[in-house]
């Protein structure tokens, strides 16, 4: 008798009851997932229907995940949308998501499932800003800045080795494309950034390499002795001095003086017949003219990579600098 009264129930209802799986179908603990609800006529009567929705388990859980509809009343035909929410604490199982629509003509349910996931904490890498200049010369340099953020509570593990705390994330460029002979080299401020539970970001440099400019005295030691004639002329001004005066005037003294003067100068002058040139080197190669790019990455203590590396999107950590011939 219950049966055919359930049945006869079902087929007396004026509206109609769907819902859409969850989306995500699966979360990590203090994750959220929501479902389209659509609330339609069966004889095209507009029904009033209210709108609940419950979770459960057939596991042991704690802090259940809570279900709430908006909105929570409706005129078929309509929708509305079912979101579950969970905490940090929320036990890694399925759970099953009861829909109930009631309204003046009866009682519907739908059911959908969603899971939570046990995830490992971890970090992404993010260019904040792209490095500035982004085309420079061999030989020069360019800055940007790169932020660090942490996922599902993440934080840089510490080590003692030797009496020391060794702690961050140690950051480089993992990956330098095209690959050449010397390309450019990365450089970060702070090099192992600490991160817990929240991003801190790092200033990035790339280096280029480039002729070095220098100077070196030459030095030609043989015009030392081309200038010793200089000295001669004043010797002989000395000896006609003397002839012409026989004792010593004061105009003799004056011509005396002044041709000891201008020896003296000329000694002193004489090393200066060297000379000083700039020179140009390049001990360490010349970076090739072409447009880099460079993929930041990070790993801590625990051998987590930044988990973003090798995304295919724009969330990917990567920097561009094109590279032109020196500058003499």
């Amino acid at each position: 008798m219950a049966f055919l009264t359930l049945l006869s129930s079902a087929s007396a209802q004026d509206f109609t009851l769907q819902a859409a799986p969850f989306s995500p179908d699966a979360v990590a603990p203090g994750g959220t997932s929501s479902s389209n609800i659509t609330i339609g006529s069966t004889n095209g009567s507009p029904d009033t229907v209210a709108l609940t929705c419950q979770v459960s388990s057939t596991q042991a859980t704690t802090s259940m995940p809570a279900c709430a509809v908006s909105p929570t009343t409706v005129t078929s035909p309509a929708g509305a949308t079912a979101t579950v929410t969970t905490t940090g604490e929320t036990t890694t199982v399925g759970y099953t998501i009861t829909i109930t629509g009631t309204g003046t003509t009866g009682v519907l349910t739908t059911t959908q499932s969603l899971t939570v996931l046990a995830v490992t904490p971890q970090f992404t890498i993010t260019v904040l800003s792209p490095v500035v200049p982004n085309s420079v010369p061999a030989g020069s340099g360019a800055q940007g800045t790169i932020i660090i953020n942490p996922i599902n509570g993440y934080s840089s593990p510490t080590q003692q080795v030797g009496g020391k705390t060794i702690k961050g994330i140690t950051l480089s460029c993992g990956s330098i494309t095209p690959l050449v002979t010397l390309p450019p080299i990365c450089s970060f401020n702070p090099a192992s950034p600490e991160v817990k539970g929240a991003a801190v970001t790092s200033t990035l440099t790339v280096n280029t390499f480039g002729p070095i400019i220098g100077s070196a005295a030459v030095a030609h030691p043989r015009h030392f002795y081309y200038a010793l004639w200089m000295p001669f002329p004043m010797l002989a001004l000395l000896g006609l001095g003397a002839v012409a005066g026989g004792k010593r005037s004061r105009k003799t003294r004056a011509w005396s003086l002044l041709a000891l003067f201008v020896m003296t100068g000329a000694l002193f002058l004489t090393p200066a017949c060297g000379n000083t040139a700039a020179t140009t080197t390049t001990p360490n190669g010349v970076t090739p003219n072409n447009t880099y790019t460079l993929t930041v990455e990070g790993v801590d203590l625990d051998g987590v990579v930044s988990s973003n590396t090798t995304s295919t999107n724009s969330a990917n950590p990567t920097v561009t600098l094109t590279v032109t011939s020196p500058t003499n």
